[in-house]
């Protein structure tokens, strides 16, 4: 199941390359070729890079507002990039990631902020409500405080877009823009701390690299104890349990029933010399 789950995310990851090439299927092109119109799009990560707060952008209601906004109540934030009129790849992962969020235990709003960003500048502010409104039901809990769907223009845009290693292009043969899905985990001061990328987003994934973000401002000591045990493996785009971690574990826990019965042996000794 794991490995279907596998080969689909790259499916999904990818889904749009593959229309790309259903135009001119009589064009041939060299070995391990890059196509013209994959060029230039992808996903470089830059993790610890900071994003500029100062970036203004238009949310839902029309109101101007800054990046920085999400970050001043010391909440992590979960960002994506994506565009409301994308007919296959957008929906697809927005719909996986809301159904991660719906897992989570925590609401958001209150222990971590949600922002969506359109990088169409052609996108509109009642396009962004629209969007905003369905997954807001779809979540089915809060007042859809913590959630904010943006718009804004192209330079702004693409600045956001470059702090955070996203690539994206315009193809005019079937009038989409070619990218790649990824949610970006980000820190209270605005750096870069997980990529989650493709489909399946896990609950626990997002959960433990929402504790990383917020360095242990929230969540309780289960959340703590795994984050010690388990490690994010960016080949698997998952945590996963960390050998050493569980060693030293492992060794303490040894230590600590070798010293209790050498106590219970010296107090029994302690006791017989007495008698």
């Amino acid at each position: 199941m794991q490995r279907v789950q596998r080969v689909a995310a790259v499916l999904i990851f990818f889904l749009p390359f593959f229309s790309l090439l259903s135009y001119d299927s009589e064009r041939v092109l060299p070995a391990h070729a890059v196509p013209p119109e994959l060029e230039g799009v992808g996903l470089e990560e830059k993790l610890g890079n900071s994003i500029d707060p100062n970036l203004s952008f238009i949310d839902e209601d029309g109101k101007q507002v800054r990046i920085g906004d999400y970050l001043k109540e010391g909440k992590p934030l979960l960002l994506t990039l994506v565009y409301y009129r994308c007919p296959t790849l957008c929906n697809l992962y927005l719909n996986e990631l809301s159904n991660a969020l719906k897992e989570l235990s925590w609401e958001v709003g209150k222990e971590f902020n949600y922002v969506a960003v359109s990088f169409d500048p052609k996108e509109k502010p009642d396009l962004a409500k629209q969007k905003k409104e369905v997954y807001v039901k779809d979540y089915g809990r809060g007042n859809g405080s913590g959630w904010s769907f943006l718009t804004g223009n192209d330079p702004e845009i693409k600045a956001l877009a470059s702090s955070l290693g996203f690539t994206y292009k315009w193809n005019p043969y079937n009038d989409q823009w070619v990218h790649v899905s990824v949610a970006y985990v980000i820190t209270p001061e605005g750096k870069i701390s997980r990529y989650l990328k493709g489909i399946p987003v896990e609950e626990r994934t997002l959960r433990l690299s929402l504790v990383e973000a917020g360095d242990g401002k929230i969540g309780d000591l289960t959340d703590r104890v795994a984050l010690f045990c388990f490690q994010f493996d960016p080949s698997k785009n998952r945590y996963t349990l960390y050998a050493f971690n569980i060693m030293r574990i492992g060794g303490f826990l040894t230590v600590l029933v070798l010293a209790a019965f050498l106590f219970l042996f010296w107090k029994k000794q302690n006791s017989s010399s007495i008698v």
